[in-house]
């Protein structure tokens, strides 16, 4: 059940922004002050959607037995099971 949750979440995960891409449409420059922020923002954001990605295969992996549950994971399927 945790299992098909995790399946679930980790499909509408969205892909990574495309860093090169945004800083050639939107260049550092002093005069653009948000652009700054908006390349620091997805670069977090990236960080971000990688940990999670990265989390919820752990957890799949750890409820078949492939890698142990540690504290982490355990929480992170009880948040998932708790909703």
């Amino acid at each position: 059940m945790i299992g098909d949750i995790a399946k679930l979440v980790q499909s509408k995960v969205p892909a990574v922004f495309d860093l090169d891409e945004i800083q050639q449409k939107y260049p550092t420059d002093y005069n653009e002050s948000m652009n700054t922020v908006l390349s620091q923002e997805c670069l977090k954001y990236n960080r971000m959607l990688l940990i999670m990605n990265r989390q919820l295969i752990q957890i799949q992996q750890a409820l078949v037995g492939a890698v142990v549950m540690d504290e982490a994971l355990e929480a992170i399927g009880s948040s998932l099971f708790d909703n």
